[in-house]
């Protein structure tokens, strides 16, 4: 007995008008699903951020009764030492990274986003941190400083290279946060998630040292006119390769592209290696630290 055909339904591709309409739907969605993540990072590290905020106005008040005032500089460079691993580490910090990673949106959304609260919060920081330098301040920041006494303690202080040191106050708590992030994100372990901060500063510290030190090879005084393009350079360069290997992410340990096939002993070692050679950095522009003003 003879079956009898099947009728087959022909299905027309979609025209350029129609593929036209969709391509603006999908652009919005994609821009809703980045939205919501963002906020999802504000709940998750809200707490987070609004600590570094009260400390900063802290250090404000209570810095110059204390210390050089100069010295809150270093407040961005460790808000980038504390939140780039706990930004992009977070799912490999909290064990759920499987569970994200097959959630609807991708890696590329999800990398975007982390990198955008992430860094638009250290802009902020760094923004305020030269407001309270005394740098280009608007009327209001102007009365507000002022109003608090603040401009007056910073008046006395001798910098006498200000580009230079605006210029670092600016691009090398970058380059920590750019460093401390990618390899952040690229973890598999809770150990190489923790330590990120560790190699994101031994990465930034070894290219301020080696510009700076082909500056004064070149012309005998420290300029900025190597380390400050050389460390955006890096961080620019290290957040795009990262971005590239994250697309490509799997969950667990052994999974591509990032593995690294030590023990945690030898882990252990390679850590307190590089702890050593940023303690031996950090000693170095400790004692030429004027020497930069």
């Amino acid at each position: 007995m003879s079956r009898s055909p099947i009728p087959l339904t022909v299905i027309g591709s979609k025209t350029a008008a129609e593929q036209a309409n969709i391509l603006p739907l999908h652009r919005f969605q994609r821009l809703r699903r980045i939205g919501t993540l963002l906020w999802s990072e504000w709940f998750a590290h809200s707490r987070l951020f609004l600590f570094f905020l009260l400390c900063w106005l802290a250090v404000i008040w209570l810095l110059p009764l204390v210390a050089q005032p100069l010295w809150v500089v270093l407040f961005p460079i460790l808000y980038a030492l504390v939140a780039a691993p706990a930004f992009a580490g977070a799912d490999v910090i909290h064990g759920c990274e499987e569970f994200m990673l097959s959630m609807p949106p991708t890696r590329s959304e999800r990398f975007s986003s982390r990198l955008l609260f992430g860094g638009g919060s250290l802009l902020l920081f760094t923004g305020m941190t030269l407001a309270a330098l005394n740098l280009n301040l608007s009327d209001i920041l102007n009365r507000l400083f002022l109003n608090t006494g603040l401009i007056q303690g910073l008046q006395g202080l001798q910098v006498r290279q200000p580009r230079l040191l605006y210029s670092l106050v600016v691009v090398f708590p970058f380059t920590v946060f750019a460093s401390s992030f990618s390899m952040a994100a690229l973890a598999r372990t809770r150990t190489v998630a923790f330590s990120a901060w560790v190699w994101g500063s031994l990465v930034a510290l070894g290219t301020l040292r080696l510009g700076l030190w082909l500056e004064e090879s070149l012309w005998e005084q420290l300029t900025g006119a190597i380390s400050v393009p050389l460390l955006v350079a890096l961080g620019f360069l290290v957040l795009l390769a990262a971005w590239r290997l994250y697309l490509r992410k799997e969950a667990g340990a052994d999974a591509s592209p990032l593995r690294i096939p030590l023990s945690w002993w030898g882990w252990l070692l390679a850590v307190l290696i590089a702890g050593g050679l940023v303690a031996a950095l950090i000693a170095w522009f400790a004692l030429n630290f004027e020497r930069i003003l």
